[in-house]
């Protein structure tokens, strides 16, 4: 090798050891701080055992760490305090050149779900808060959740559910594309069903959400796998128009001219619009409060198929007896 190329290649390593250098130097991991981006209430944990239970290595170089791992120990700390299962780690953010800020969110108790006689409370990604003997649905706490289809063996505090209703997993972000937040859910709702139904036209099955508020009133959605946050969008608007509609003093709804709306029950305990052209005179029903009591509100989608491409035109509503 030539006197040129030995001195080329000592540069070039020279180089490159300064450059691995400042990088454990310049970069190595200094300090870790914690910042807490909502208010606690369940959250006790202090910033020292956040960061102790994330094992963050001191020195380590923050341009090539994976974080992912420290929110996982975080995480996992929860076997030796259950307090951690309420901590959601919202990312790890490096303030250049050494230091990283691990952001931090209170989960919120959102579900509870009964398996034989025990209550698992959960939040909004199905990780379990809590376990409790008992349970009562308040204006206040988590929402009753029926029908679950839970797929883990054994349940312990801080595990994340595994389920089969999949869809299950984006309802809470639905509710906040369409501006419901936390509080106006569990404010809202008592209690919600899952069950699974046939298509009759394609014979798939698909699942339902059944949802009833406080107030007495219930919805069911079809298939909650698709345009979930469209369906939701619906139901609020339906309700909304339902329940403001004028009535007499007989507590009929009236149009905007002061006329009664008539309907019709079918025989599957549908109710539609009474349509001289279709329907008998004597099959037409004045329409009021106290049949829309006796109601839920079906959210649906035409039936889904290869062949046809569906949109959020496709999402109707359904009056049906209970």
């Amino acid at each position: 090798m030539s006197k040129k190329w030995i001195i080329t290649l000592s540069v070039l390593v020279g180089v490159l050891a300064v450059f691995l250098i400042s990088l454990w130097t310049l970069f190595g991991l200094s300090s870790v701080s914690v910042e807490y981006n909502t208010t606690t209430k369940n959250l006790s944990a202090t910033e020292q055992e956040i960061v102790k239970a994330g094992e963050f290595k001191n020195h380590s170089c923050v341009l090539f760490a994976k974080k992912k791992n420290n929110i996982n120990k975080i995480y996992a700390h929860t076997k030796d305090n259950e307090n951690f299962a309420y901590i959601k780690i919202l990312n790890i953010e490096t303030k250049f050149p050494n230091k990283y800020v691990i952001h931090v969110a209170e989960r919120k108790e959102l579900y509870a779900i009964k398996i034989d006689s025990t209550f698992y409370i959960l939040d909004d990604e199905f990780r379990v808060l809590r376990i409790a003997d008992t349970f009562a649905s308040t204006e206040k706490n988590a929402i009753l959740l029926e029908g679950l289809d839970v797929k883990n063996s054994t349940i312990k505090v801080g595990d994340f559910l595994s389920v089969g209703q999949a869809g299950m997993k984006n309802l809470y972000s639905a509710f906040v594309r369409n501006n419901r937040s936390f509080a106006e859910q569990i404010g809202k709702f008592e209690k919600m069903g899952l069950s699974v139904y046939e298509d009759e036209f394609t014979h798939k099955e698909y699942t339902a959400l059944a949802l009833t508020t406080f107030a007495g009133r219930k919805f069911v959605i079809n298939n909650i796998d698709f345009a979930l946050s469209e369906k939701l969008q619906k139901m609020y608007a339906v309700e909304s128009m339902l329940y403001s509609m004028p009535t007499n003093t007989d507590g009929k709804f009236v149009d905007k001219d002061g006329n009664v709306i008539y309907v019709v029950k079918l025989d599957t305990n549908e109710y539609v619009a009474f349509d001289s052209e279709k329907h008998e005179e004597s099959q037409k029903i004045a329409f009021g409060i106290d049949i829309l009591q006796n109601c839920y509100i079906k959210i649906d989608n035409l039936t889904l198929a290869k062949y046809v491409n569906r949109n959020t035109k496709d999402i109707y509503y359904s009056i049906i007896e209970n």
